[in-house]
């Protein structure tokens, strides 16, 4: 490998309230992604704010954010977040790798890998029975990437709108 084609130095740190507007951004962009491969929910007004006011008060008890950073640039963020499930599933604390971010020119350098592993150490840390993801089906790097770290498949989610319902017609 010559010198031009090493990889450059990635640092990966907390995110902090500065870093809040980047991530908001990079999430909006994640979000117009999920409508791109065929994501059917409503689509909100101002969706990073709104993403941001769904976990920003329990960041460090029930959920974190790292980020990514090369050169002081913020390339990548995960979120990550503790939930319980329902007594008749145990009522377990379960965590979820919800969202991550890489900006296209930072792809393919292991930094979703990176993001994932101190998302699930911190996890560890709070003692969570087990980790949940949601990727989407044509997401197939993000496949093998969780796959690889152990991941199991459980179970699909399909979604059903009124306009695609077919009735019986007995």
């Amino acid at each position: 490998m010559n010198v031009e084609e090493q990889k450059p130095t990635i640092q990966y740190r907390p995110v902090k309230k500065a870093d809040y507007p980047i991530i908001m951004d990079m999430y909006a962009k994640l979000n117009a992604h999920f409508y791109k491969t065929g994501y059917r929910l409503p689509h909100p007004e101002n969706v990073g704010q709104v993403w941001l006011d769904s976990f920003q008060r329990t960041i460090g008890r029930y959920s974190n954010a790292y980020i990514a950073e090369i050169g002081g640039e913020v390339v990548g963020f995960i979120l990550c977040r503790i939930k319980r499930v329902p007594m008749y599933f145990g009522g377990a604390l379960i965590g979820e790798l919800s969202d991550m971010w890489i900006v296209p020119s930072a792809r393919r350098l292991g930094i979703g890998e990176k993001l994932s592993r101190i998302a699930l150490e911190w996890l560890r840390e709070k003692r969570v029975h087990s980790i949940e993801i949601q990727v989407l089906l044509e997401n197939e790097v993000s496949w093998k990437l969780f796959n690889r770290m152990g991941f199991k498949q459980e179970f699909r989610v399909a979604r059903l709108l009124w306009e695609d319902y077919i009735e019986d017609d007995a």
